[in-house]
């Protein structure tokens, strides 16, 4: 959507809403997959999960209303879909035909069916070919028995609804078609439930490795680790925690979306954060190399032991991939961080407490950090902004949520950068037509010598930066007196003045006959 986010703007506007692209980018990758709705990193164009995250977006007290804007574009374009997304979106199920038997043709119909007797596999590509997709075993011509619970729900359809009786044969093509249309990317998970539980009260699990598409999209759609690695983080968060994957599907996660250094930093870290026997980690080396085992375990994630293993293992990777995106402690960096000149207080209050994850060792959602967070949002805001923001009252007892919504108001009710160039515009109209009106009202003097006087005194004003006042005066220069214009002495030393004092040399001069006289 964001190659044709003209369109997406367009549309928001329609429906009465602004969205801006890096909101848009950052919700959809970032915050709705943490609403644990089914909602995956690329987006979908599922309707239910859209209406799923849409009501958490719109829950009282506990939503994100700033978020709803995008959440209501996003699903008015899968209801209306424009002519460059209808291609991505899941086709409907064609509707059953109606059966008209006829007398006069039974015997060519039966002579001449209408569909072959067995599927026909298509050709396809090599990958398709060395890893066939999961058939449906509901459809499966060999086995009658009843599927299990979960396997029912193996090839996800379009729509949710179930295969109409005249439909095609459900060849190889077909099956990978329809799983990709039904969702955007692998919302099967690698360990799903397969079948009730066994006496023990174990669920039993069949593991469903990534796709390769899967890997390499949210490698292109993230940027490297080394560079910006809240990306990452926050996709693996919820990669980790939704998809539950083993420990072959982290180690494939790991050379998809890391480099070798990365890689190596991540698991040295890794090995730093075993838990041990009180939760704190342990330097016991045989169980560092029993938790998180560099080499395939034999761990079985039908089992409890497994699962528990797995558990350990996931939560202590991604404790690894926080302690490595931190870099030296470095203050200078967080001051560096100011907001754009477009740039909402939102993004920047997001891109200061990540400078914070960054370059210090505090978590700037601490209550503890709570002040240098807001020290930072106020002294690197814009000047608009930090200006109202340092004449709040009591400032270091406000939320960030408050100064956020100052912010905010003060961002919205700037000038638009049209209207403050009409104004200069403007300003420098008015000011050349001032000075038209002084040349025409010099050249208007009754006397050739008064008109050259006022024209030279014009050029003189121009080229000293001096002009007249609004009424048309005469501007006094800084040691002129303004009551017989001369140079040396204002007017209240004015010799000149009736009652005036006259000039210090004036004044010395009296004296010296005084005492002459004397």
């Amino acid at each position: 959507m964001t190659d044709h986010f003209k369109d997406v703007r367009g549309r928001a506007n329609n429906l009465s809403v602004e969205v801006r692209k890096g909101r848009w980018q950052f919700f959809c990758s970032s915050k709705w997959p943490t609403f644990n709705v089914g909602w995956p990193p690329e987006g979908t164009f599922d309707l239910p999960t859209i209406h799923r995250v849409r009501s958490v977006i719109s829950r009282p007290k506990m939503g994100h209303l700033d978020q709803l804007p995008y959440i209501i574009t996003w699903q008015d374009l899968v209801e209306d879909p424009p002519s460059w997304l209808k291609p991505f979106l899941a086709p409907l199920p064609p509707e059953p035909k109606p059966i008209l038997a006829l007398q006069g043709t039974k015997k060519k119909s039966l002579a001449q069916p209408s569909a072959p007797l067995y599927p026909v596999l298509q050709g396809g590509t090599e990958e398709e070919l060395i890893f066939p997709p999961p058939y449906n075993p509901s459809r499966m011509p060999e086995e009658h028995h009843p599927p299990l619970p979960g396997e029912a729900a193996a090839v996800p359809r379009a729509g949710g609804g179930k295969a109409p009786g005249g439909s095609p044969p459900f060849t190889r093509q077909r099956a990978q078609r329809e799983q990709s249309a039904s969702v955007a990317d692998s919302t099967i998970l690698p360990l799903r439930d397969t079948g009730p539980p066994d006496v023990e009260g174990n669920q039993p699990h069949h593991c469903w490795p990534f796709a390769t598409s899967d890997l390499y999209n949210w490698k292109a759609q993230n940027p490297k680790f080394s560079e910006k690695p809240a990306g990452l983080i926050d996709l693996l968060d919820s990669v980790l925690f939704t998809h539950q994957p083993t420990w072959d599907d982290c180690q494939q996660l790991l050379q998809v979306l890391f480099t070798t250094e990365e890689r190596e930093r991540i698991l040295n870290e890794a090995r730093k954060l075993v838990p041990g026997a009180d939760g704190n980690p342990t330097t016991n080396q045989a169980q560092i190399d029993a938790s998180f085992p560099l080499t395939r375990p034999q761990w079985d994630f039908n089992t409890a032991e497994g699962k528990e293993r797995l558990r350990v293992y996931r939560q202590t990777l991604m404790g690894a991939l926080r302690m490595a995106a931190r870099k030296p402690t470095n203050l200078a960096k967080v001051g560096n961080v100011q907001q754009g000149k477009d740039e909402s207080p939102a993004a920047f209050l997001e891109r200061i407490m990540e400078a914070f994850r960054t370059y210090t060792p505090m978590d700037p959602e601490a209550p503890e950090s709570k002040a240098a967070v807001i020290m930072a949002f106020v002294n690197q805001s814009a000047i608009d902004i930090r200006r109202k923001l340092q004449k709040i009252d009591r400032l270091g007892g406000k939320s960030l949520q408050d100064l956020l919504v100052v912010a905010e108001k003060v961002y919205n009710n700037r000038e638009p950068p049209e209207d403050k160039q009409a104004r200069a515009v403007a300003a420098a109209s008015s000011k050349q037509t001032r000075d038209l009106a002084r040349i025409l009202l010099a050249t208007t003097a009754d006397s050739p010598e008064e008109r050259d006087h006022r024209l030279r005194q014009l050029a003189d004003d121009a080229r000293k930066g001096k002009g007249t006042t609004k009424r048309g005066k005469q501007r006094l220069q800084k040691d002129q007196c303004s009551h017989c214009k001369e140079i040396g002495h204002w007017a209240r030393d004015c010799p000149k003045r009736a009652g005036g004092k006259g000039s210090k040399t004036d004044r010395v001069k009296f004296l010296e006959l005084d005492e002459l006289s004397d």
